[in-house]
């Protein structure tokens, strides 16, 4: 079975994979890590919606299943890089200054192999396991998933529902007020897409009239905008948590100020718009998409009313284009608090000074496929202090994206250690 250092060693060997998303070589990605298995006497199958772009799904049974599955999932595809703006080799997987330098080594071919680390230690003790545990490594993450984690869910539907699910996200720490903290995310927001439109007299720009669709629109948008502050819905679970364990609202790193905030408040952004193709043309229509990231458990009514009260008696449509619920894990619903004491102790174990703290991921991840089915999704992939979330952040879709060697091997080391205690009889809890 594979040691730490063959799991670094693999590590590297899969970033220089450039498995950008809709290459070829997310197939070889998927490929090298179907031989792993294979070594390690794990059978494993391709899911594919065609041939060429696979995704890869492997499952360590119990011969007699206690507790539901645990899900470890995390995607092999990655976006591009443009060499110049590199100081290392995008796809070299290069060790130097103590770090491994190369594009998905923190989104999420890092998360992939330390995932892969526990599942293969798991095989070790497969007689001992009190649950079935299933390795997915997915593609098309960073393309919107319909040939990754959206077409596996119509192929395998019966594995996204009643899951705990581990997931990207999560695991970044961050220097709050004095303290560490790892961080761990329990859930995310909705997503509500709305078109709205408005009517009104077209001409010549010579002689534009008061009849006009964009002025229109351009008063609807303003009184959405206005009031994004009064769309108030949805559980703030996460963020009364976030104000316990650190004991204030008040909190001196911006990035984890914005991450708090995040999760209190619901928003609106401007997806496109649309106001006339030709110039010196008053268009006779106009519409725009408006994107709402809502916090869990908001419900689409809770736009409806919100568009009705703003546009009333306005000349101006909605129209309601999809509707994607949050989900959030927390102290009342689920296992948290389990997972929070076991991760607490596994990195204070490893080296990390600190405390567990629970956020809401800031985007949609493939994660997104179970949390909407009622599986407990958590985002852990966890890294040492020299990887703060403030520092790596903007190396995620940016320029030079590294990761400590320690911090990799901190976060195999640590996922290890809380897969053996939740998926394994016997171990002390």
């Amino acid at each position: 079975m594979m040691n730490l250092t063959e799991s670094k060693e693999a590590f590297i060997r899969l970033i220089q994979i450039p498995s950008v998303t809709g290459s070829s070589q997310e197939e070889k990605a998927c490929a090298f890590l179907e031989e792993i298995l294979k070594c390690s006497g794990i059978e494993s199958r391709r899911i594919a919606k065609i041939p060429e772009r696979p995704n890869l799904l492997a499952c360590i049974r119990a011969e007699k299943p206690e507790k539901e599955p645990v899900v470890l999932i995390s995607h092999i595809d990655v976006v591009d890089g443009d060499p110049k703006q590199w100081s290392h080799p995008v796809f070299g997987g290069e060790i130097a200054e103590g770090r491994i330098w190369g594009r998905g080594t923190l989104d999420t071919k890092q998360l992939t192999m330390m995932e892969l680390y526990s599942f293969l230690r798991l095989k070790e003790r497969e007689k001992d396991l009190s649950r079935d545990v299933w390795f997915l490594a997915t593609i098309d993450e960073e393309g919107g998933s319909s040939f990754g984690m959206e077409y596996v869910k119509s192929v395998c539907p019966e594995l996204f529902g009643n899951a705990v699910v581990f997931n990207e996200g999560g695991g970044f720490p961050l220097h709050i007020n004095g303290r560490n903290y790892m961080m761990l995310t329990v859930g995310e927001k909705g997503v509500c897409r709305v078109r709205v439109r408005a009517e009104g007299t077209g001409g010549h720009a010579s002689a534009p009239g008061d009849d006009q669709a964009v002025q229109k629109l351009a008063e609807g948008l303003r009184r959405i905008f206005a009031a994004e502050q009064t769309l108030v819905c949805g559980s703030r679970h996460t963020q009364d948590t976030m104000r316990e364990i650190v004991g204030s609202s008040d909190w001196d790193n911006a990035a984890g100020a914005d991450i708090f905030g995040y999760a209190g408040q619901n928003s609106i952004g401007m997806r496109n718009y649309r106001i006339g193709e030709r110039s010196n043309v008053i268009p006779a229509e106009a519409e725009t998409v408006l994107e709402f990231k809502l916090l869990p458990g908001s419900r689409e009514e809770d736009v409806k009313e919100f568009l009705d009260r703003e546009l009333q008696s306005l000349p101006v449509q909605y129209e309601i284009l999809s509707f994607e619920p949050g989900f959030e894990s927390h102290f009342e619903n689920s296992r948290l608090k389990d997972l929070v004491k076991e991760l607490n102790e596994a990195c204070a174990r490893y080296g990390f000074e600190g405390e567990v703290l629970p956020m809401l991921a800031l985007g949609r991840t493939d994660g997104r496929f179970f949390g909407s089915e009622g599986s407990f999704v958590y985002g852990c992939s966890p890294l040492l202090m020299g990887d703060s979330f403030d520092v790596v952040l903007p190396k995620v879709h940016g320029n030079d994206e590294s990761i400590l060697e320690e911090s990799y091997l901190f976060g195999c080391q640590v996922l290890d250690e809380i897969l053996q205690k939740d998926c394994l009889r016997g171990e002390e809890k």
